[in-house]
């Protein structure tokens, strides 16, 4: 999920692009509490690599390539908002999440992950436009697959990270189709890598 406007344009004509690999630094934020299992992660530093990997996996067909800078844990903020959170089924108060995130660890200079335990079922992530990516350690299922559900959704993320909106459902099974029913979707589209690929180059979150 993505808290942009869906009327925000991606570019439509990226400028050429010779190809070569492009390596971002991530630093991911790890939140910790001892009220609210739904905000405490359990991931080790080893988990963490494993989940990379995966997402690198992903995005291999893009040539862009995710390192970790820094894994922080910290604790989580207003448990009670994200009670908030959980309790709307309708997934219309992601809104809310940036209130439960600590900023003295931040990088503005790269990209910011920050890891929940769970989103309760209804989302699996959340991307505040410019600033930070939300994943869930658990995926909408509850399940803690770093190399299916739980990788593919931050995957996802870090897609409208880099300029990406949502695409409907196909049977290609596109990253970044959102509710569709069970299935692999990590595929790009060439028009997709290229925008990718354009904001990457950047060195910051669209």
């Amino acid at each position: 999920m993505i808290l942009a406007a869906c009327g925000d344009a991606a570019p439509t004509s990226p400028e050429p692009d010779e190809g070569g690999a492009i390596q971002l630094e991530v630093r991911f934020h790890l939140l910790q509490s001892s009220v609210l299992d739904a905000l405490d992660v359990t991931l080790t530093d080893a988990e963490v690599g494993e989940l990379v990997q995966s997402l690198n996996e992903i995005w291999a067909q893009a040539g862009v390539v995710w390192q970790i800078e820094q894994i922080v844990r910290e604790p989580a903020l207003n448990p009670d908002v994200f009670r908030e959170v959980l309790n709307d089924r309708t997934g219309s108060r992601t809104s809310l999440v940036a209130a439960v995130l600590p900023d003295e660890n931040l990088r503005p200079d790269i990209w910011n992950v920050f890891l929940v335990r769970d989103f309760g079922g209804v989302v699996g992530g959340v991307y505040l436009p410019s600033r930070v990516v939300v994943s869930a350690e658990l995926d909408p299922e509850g399940n803690r697959d770093l190399s299916g559900g739980t990788a593919r959704i931050l995957a996802h993320e870090l897609g409208h990270s880099l300029g990406l909106g949502h695409v409907p459902c196909t049977a290609a099974g596109n990253l970044m189709a959102a509710g569709c029913p069970r299935g692999t979707r990590t595929l790009l589209e060439p028009g997709q890598i290229q925008i990718a690929r354009q904001q990457a180059k950047k060195g910051h979150p669209f």
